[in-house]
């Protein structure tokens, strides 16, 4: 039975003077598994912890079943330094269960030290107790706010299949596009203080919010028509008439006061950069341990011009000491690192400790510059570049203490960026940015001419914007040539291979190579050409659509739009089809 948890009535909440809810209703069920996404400071944080009752609403109501247990998992959680990681794991109130349950959780989530002090812990081994303390409350209702922050990969995959299977209603607040798109049954989308709710995955949330966007498109083409004649009729014989009709310019108003589009303004990240130089970046066998701990040993890498990597690896193994060992914050133990005289870096840290929450948004960046270089070699104002990176005239005078966390990652991501630097270091940059920044960032990352190296969790992340990986393994750094899915591939058949080689040669199954029938071989060639076809015809719907303004009616534009949606399914399905006989023929090859 799909028993009803919670629900909100008519919800509404401020984050200080700012309304960032308003008037919302929302029904959470059993074993439901719900993604919220919405642009940092929209309200996504604020609306878990009213559901978990950490806050009230400014207005309206919310309505639990009785004894509904409720677990959040913020993002950034209270400790106590001096506390056991076994310790930590407890409730703070109810009963504790017996000791074995605690440590299972925690072994699971790959923390056997359990007597480890928490203030010991890095920030991903925290962040691990901290899961592991929800998780080990074992909820009606499980809120978790940013889940896969500081996780390493294996953690995070570890979470996501134990989320598709539990009976647990979830809902979580992340920033990961693969996490959602997994795990989520339904999506939540904040935008503009109301709520916009998409049944399905992250893929159907793309889709839906297209089809809504379209729709707007159409409801705004409308308006502007009618906008045309109202105009058209007041400014008709302006000059014979003394008056106009009351309900004509009201019409007028109206329709100038409201717009169907849907809002994105878009960051504008754009810097002058200057060219790196024969001599980049050089490791020379570089070795770090802690407390008698072997980070790594033997480092050596000479990178080369627009090269980008990214680093992936296990909590607490040395990825970000790495960084900081190049940018010159630590020192290695042993082997040298030389930078060129033009490789300037821009280093973006997973934690900016320079805040400082009485300066106002315009002073904290005015303080590094107040003139900055656009790629194109204009000069922008330090308050022109904050209103493309969303801060508005209004929001450049508010304090960095009302900003949310997001908001505060997006202003240190302009701080990080707006020198130009051609060498871009970045330490977990995804954390706390909301799903559109990260867009755009990784648009940003895809056309810059410099080098990346990234510290990244985030397998969406990592595919778009590297295409070569360091790997921490124990304390040997492995090198690998590709993006993340290529590396799960390679795990994948290196895996295979070592089963294969484990079984006995007497059981193992003969392989039995399989490939196209004559009527399959006629039926590929014959989808080949289709496919072909169908491109041609959605390439010409896209150019009618091109000319719209110029040449299309609203009829014309709504024609096209299903043709154009009728074109993507044929061409999705012929994809498909052609895909299965591929692989087929493959396997027979």
């Amino acid at each position: 039975m799909n028993e009803v948890l919670l629900t909100l009535e008519n919800v509404s909440c401020l984050y200080g003077e700012r309304i960032i809810l308003q008037d919302l209703s929302l029904g959470i069920h059993t074993s439901e598994k719900i993604g919220i996404v919405g642009i940092n400071g929209s309200g996504k944080t604020s609306l878990l912890r009213i559901i978990s009752g950490l806050i009230k609403p400014a207005t309206g109501t919310v309505t639990r079943r009785k004894n509904l247990k409720v677990c959040l998992l913020e993002q950034d959680p209270q400790y106590h330094p001096a506390v056991s990681v076994l310790q930590h794991t407890y409730p703070l109130q109810g009963e504790i269960k017996d000791e074995y349950h605690y440590k299972s959780i925690l072994s699971r989530l790959g923390i056997n030290n359990y007597h480890e002090k928490m203030g010991e812990l890095s920030g991903g081994q925290r962040r691990k107790a901290d899961l592991a303390r929800v998780l080990a409350a074992e909820p009606d209702l499980l809120l978790l706010d940013e889940p896969t922050n500081h996780l390493d990969l294996e953690t995070i995959e570890w979470l996501q299949n134990y989320l598709i299977n539990t009976s647990i209603a979830v809902i979580f607040v992340t920033h990961d596009r693969y996490f959602l798109d997994a795990v989520a049954t339904k999506i939540i989308e904040i935008e503009r203080t109301r709520l916009y709710t998409y049944e399905g995955n992250y893929s159907t949330y793309i889709k839906g919010k297209l089809l809504r966007a379209t729709d707007s498109q159409r409801k705004e083409i409308r308006r502007q028509a009618q906008l045309k004649k109202e105009l058209d009729w007041l400014n008709r014989g302006a000059k014979a008439r003394t008056s106009k009709p009351k309900d004509h310019i009201d019409r007028v108003k109206e329709l100038l006061s409201k717009s169907y589009l849907i809002s994105h303004q878009d960051l504008d990240i754009s810097f002058q950069i200057d060219r790196l130089g024969k001599t980049i970046l050089e490791l020379h066998n570089l070795s770090k341990s802690y407390s008698g701990k072997t980070l790594f040993t033997g480092i050596e890498h000479n990178f080369q011009n627009m090269e980008r990597i990214g680093v992936i690896g296990p909590n607490g193994c040395g990825k970000t000491t790495l960084l900081k060992i190049i940018i010159g914050e630590e020192k290695p133990d042993c082997g040298t690192v030389k930078s060129g005289v033009n490789t300037h870096f821009a280093y973006y840290k997973q934690d900016e400790d320079s805040f400082d929450p009485n300066l106002t948004v315009y002073d904290y960046i005015a303080q590094f510059a107040e003139v900055i270089k656009t790629a194109e070699g204009n000069k922008v104002t330090a308050t022109e570049m904050l209103k493309r990176f969303l801060f508005d005239g209004k929001m450049q005078q508010m304090k960095l203490s009302a900003l949310s966390g997001g908001e505060r990652k997006r202003l240190y991501l302009l701080k990080a960026l707006m020198f130009g630097a051609n060498f871009i270091i970045m330490d977990e940059p995804t954390n706390d940015l909301d799903i559109r920044t990260l867009e755009i960032l990784e648009d940003y990352l895809d056309a810059f001419k410099g080098c990346l190296l990234i510290v990244s969790h985030d397998r969406f992340f990592l595919d778009r914007t590297v295409d070569y990986l360091f790997i921490f393994q124990n304390d040997i750094l492995r090198k690998f040539a590709g993006n993340y899915s290529d590396y799960l591939l390679v795990q994948h058949y290196e895996q295979e291979e070592t089963a294969e080689k484990k079984e006995p040669l007497i059981t193992r199954p003969k392989r039995i190579a399989k490939g196209l029938s004559y009527n399959e071989q006629r039926e590929m060639a014959l989808i080949e050409k289709e496919i072909e076809t169908t491109e041609n015809q959605l390439q010409e719907l896209d150019n009618k659509l091109n000319d719209f303004a110029k040449s299309l009616t609203p009829n014309d534009y709504t024609q096209i739009s299903v043709s154009l949606q009728e074109l993507e399914n044929k061409h999705q399905k012929l994809l498909t089809r052609w895909l299965e006989l591929s692989e087929k023929q493959n396997a027979g090859s």
